[in-house]
């Protein structure tokens, strides 16, 4: 069975199975206490404790699993397992670099580090960004490797502006060099951004001396984009000046 977790922090849901648990145990519990909080907030947290006894999941709850996982996959922020069950921890690991968001495995006796870890604020990270909202126009700097928070926090900016308006002008990448992702989670958060934004965004001005990011405009032209430009350092200016003009 499925019991929930109370006493936990609005965007974070706490669900406690035990014996074996069933598609009724997801139908009447965990999936209506799922779209209760999704309803209040964008993105939500998890932490599933598993007890001593726990036997596993009927056919029918891992169908519920797998659609509730799909469904929900973007929107799902942090997710904490508590288990000492050997087979839970290996299969986490295993999988875990498919989930959007950050996974995290801690021992049946670890659930105080557990609860204190999936509802800690999120770290602001080396993404640094501004939103020019009477030109359409988003700046990002990046200053150190890209996170799953980075791109979340990005979207909450400027998804609203996109919802009222239809699209952005366009994006200004401001960087000495591409730094990279600090982890699959966030190399995967990074595709479903471009994915999520590309039909919303009409130009695209890279700014860097840096190598690769000079020759991306030749790669994301029609692919991302409908146009885009690589400008020196020296031409930021003229950057923004062409890439409000979409």
């Amino acid at each position: 069975m499925i019991k929930q977790i109370f006493d936990l922090p609005d965007n974070v849901l706490g669900f406690k199975g035990s014996g074996e648990i069933t598609a009724l145990d997801y139908q009447t519990v965990l999936v209506p206490a799922l779209e209760t909080t999704l309803s209040k907030t964008r993105r939500a947290r998890l932490i599933y404790v598993l007890d001593e006894d726990f036997d596993g999941f009927t056919a029918g709850a891992a169908w519920q699993d797998a659609k509730v996982g799909l469904m929900h996959i973007t929107r799902f922020e942090r997710l904490a397992v508590v288990t000492d069950a050997d087979w839970i921890r290996k299969s986490i690991k295993a999988f875990g670099f498919a989930m959007p968001g950050e996974v995290r495995v801690y021992d049946g006796d670890q659930l105080l580090q557990a609860r204190e870890w999936v509802s800690a604020p999120p770290p602001h990270g080396d993404l640094s960004f501004e939103f020019l909202e009477q030109q359409g126009v988003l700046i990002l700097r990046p200053k150190g490797e890209l996170n799953v928070e980075d791109f979340a926090r990005v979207s909450a900016q400027i998804d609203p502006f996109i919802e009222e308006h239809g699209a952005l002008k366009g994006i200004m990448i401001v960087a000495d060099h591409f730094p990279g992702w600090d982890d699959l989670g966030a190399f995967f958060a990074h595709i479903r951004f471009i994915k999520g934004h590309r039909k919303n965004t009409k130009r695209l001005a890279i700014v860097s001396s840096d190598k690769f990011l000079s020759v991306l405009p030749r790669i994301v032209n029609h692919l991302v984009v409908s146009e885009s430009q690589h400008y020196s350092m020296e031409q930021a200016e003229q950057a923004l000046g062409w890439v409000s003009q979409g």
